[in-house]
């Protein structure tokens, strides 16, 4: 059965925040140039992460306007479902501004966020 695109793109979200740190804290420890191959990979993993953060915006805001059968699952009530969409949206935000002003924070805020999606799905009976 193939991967769940949210936990995709979340597994995606947790791999390029993690990098965005480490070429983060490399750079750091250059004396923060605004130039060198440390600063462009950095950017690119910023870009990385906040385009990530779009599509699980995106993805996320779909399921409720137009599958809401697929949000809610067999044992699912709308409200929680809706609590929990609400949940990961705030999450996205929260790693949004993280890859912005507190680099050092992304990898345990990804972390959290793959392991937020993996308990919807499954809670949902998303994912088996």
């Amino acid at each position: 059965m193939p991967q769940h695109k949210l936990l995709q793109l979340a597994q995606d979200l947790e791999w390029l925040g993690c990098e965005q740190e480490y070429y983060g804290h490399r750079h750091a420890l250059e004396g923060y140039p605004h130039s060198g191959p440390n600063w462009d990979s950095f950017l690119e993993k910023k870009r990385g992460v906040l385009t990530t953060c779009n599509k699980l915006e995106r993805e996320l805001k779909n399921v409720v306007r137009f599958n809401p059968g697929a949000l809610v699952g067999v044992a699912y009530p709308l409200g929680e479902a809706l609590d929990a969409v609400g949940a990961l949206l705030m999450g996205v935000d929260t790693i949004k501004e993280a890859a912005e002003f507190a680099v050092d924070q992304l990898p345990s805020l990804v972390r959290n966020f793959t392991r937020m999606v993996e308990g919807y799905l499954d809670a949902s009976g998303a994912r088996e």
